[in-house]
């Protein structure tokens, strides 16, 4: 199929729907979409679920369904336009990206060829995945979250084990989850109170066979944060009955089981792979690119891609240098979200021939959830010289505001306020956990 030519003046393709590049798509199409620019929003799946909530679909805490936000009807409200399709190959010399064939899910057929969608400045927002580090038997066995699918697998298969404990055709719920970072540790947290929450509204009686157990090769929790944070994200866990793991490797996974590298055996039914991050195959295949250690693509001060032209990345897939150049910014949602905004105006006011001041990431703090009214966390002090501790209900509630403030900046205030009241209502009238 031939490269789509751009219609209402320059195009500028956004490729990946993840926390920055929805976000980006949607401060362009508000600012530039109507007249000024042809804002195109190209991701594989047709909905956008926030990745730091998949946890929280893995243990049905929510459905997929009820926090997605479509991209067609999205785009349609925020003047950007969006194509379905994954990312395949990049022809630099033409401009154009080519996106690979889509097939029906439920007959495999093909619904849309192969197809070239020609831009004027590409923004690259691809994310990451979990990364196995070539340990045998990871992808074969493990659960990973790194779509809405992948969450949906292990939210089923942790309902059918606690069906099958209460059942007694196991003795045990057990859970294994390697990597202590904030994916693990939350659902580590989060995977307790949903099997209570089991029991109390579904009568099934796994709450007191449970064992969850997380590994990870660091000496603590939380290894990115203060070891204050770190130490109490630690003792909660431990009071809900988490067995901590700490400075221990895995060697290869079977079925049943994860092999530590000292030789130790952790039995589990459940198996949860949440170490570590690394780009995209794809990233590989893109050529022109300057890829860094881990399949980041390496961008400037400004995040335009080196070695290429109107070529920029943000995110996950970006390799952008922290202040001082002291190592790279971390693969977070608060990394990409001051990415979006600083390219949404960086990209406007390069549309009027205006300069662009480089990009200068400001750290926010970390939270963590430690369960149903919990978490901890901390804020930088004005300086960065040191953090102030969050802890309990007040640091659970600036937890879930990080969500609210996505939804506003995706679906402005009033929507935003609307779409919390209805999750308060309907918490109110469902269980707090799927039973399906």
């Amino acid at each position: 199929m031939t490269a789509t030519a751009p219609g209402n003046g320059p195009r500028i393709v956004i490729v990946g729907g993840g926390a920055g590049g929805v976000e980006l798509a949607t401060r362009l199409g508000r600012r530039l979409g109507r007249h000024k620019a042809d804002v195109v929003l190209v991701d594989r799946n047709p909905a956008h679920l926030w990745k730091p909530r998949l946890h929280e679909v893995a243990v049905g805490l929510i459905g997929s369904g009820d926090d997605e936000t479509s991209y067609l009807a999205h785009g349609h409200a925020h003047d950007y336009a969006f194509s379905l399709g994954e990312l395949i190959g990049l022809d630099t010399v033409r401009r154009v990206i080519r996106v690979g064939a889509i097939r029906s899910t439920e007959s495999d057929e093909q619904v849309l060829e192969a197809r070239d969608i020609a831009y004027d400045t590409l923004v690259l927002a691809l994310g990451s995945r979990v990364n196995d580090f070539g340990i045998p038997g990871v992808l074969e066995h493990c659960h990973m979250l790194d779509s809405p699918a992948q969450a949906q697998h292990l939210q089923r298969s942790f309902l059918e084990a606690a069906v099958q404990v209460t059942m007694d055709r196991l003795d045990r719920l057990r859970i294994g989850i390697v990597g202590a970072g904030a994916t693990g540790v939350e659902l580590a947290a989060e995977l307790h109170h949903a099997v209570h929450a089991m029991e109390r509204y579904g009568g099934l009686g796994a709450a007191g066979r449970l064992d969850i157990t997380l590994i990870d090769r660091a000496d603590r929790v939380l290894p990115a944060v203060d070891p204050q944070t770190s130490e109490h994200a630690l003792a909660a866990l431990q009071r809900l009955g988490v067995k901590v793991l700490l400075g221990q490797g895995v060697e290869r996974v079977t079925r049943d089981a994860f092999h530590l590298t000292n030789g130790e055996t952790v039995p589990c039914a459940i198996k949860v792979w949440a170490s570590g991050v690394i780009g995209h195959d794809v990233v590989d295949a893109l050529a022109g690119l300057t890829v860094s250690k881990g399949r980041r693509i390496v961008v400037d001060s400004h995040l335009a891609c080196i070695g290429v032209a109107n070529i920029f990345a943000i995110g996950d897939c970006a390799a952008a240098a922290a202040d001082g150049g002291a190592g790279l910014l971390p693969p977070t949602a608060q990394v990409a979200h001051q990415q979006a905004a600083y390219l949404a105006r960086a990209l406007t006011r390069r549309m009027a021939g205006k300069s662009v001041a480089p990009f200068r990431f400001r750290p926010r703090g970390t939270l963590v959830s430690l369960g149903a009214d919990q978490a901890a966390g901390e804020i930088p002090t004005r300086r960065n010289q040191s953090v102030v501790p969050l802890r309990g209900a007040l640091a659970k509630l600036l937890y879930v505001s990080l969500y609210h403030m996505h939804r506003v900046t995706l679906h402005g205030w009033l929507r935003a306020t609307a779409l919390f009241l209805a999750d308060r209502l309907r918490r109110t009238t469902l269980p707090p956990v799927k039973l399906h």
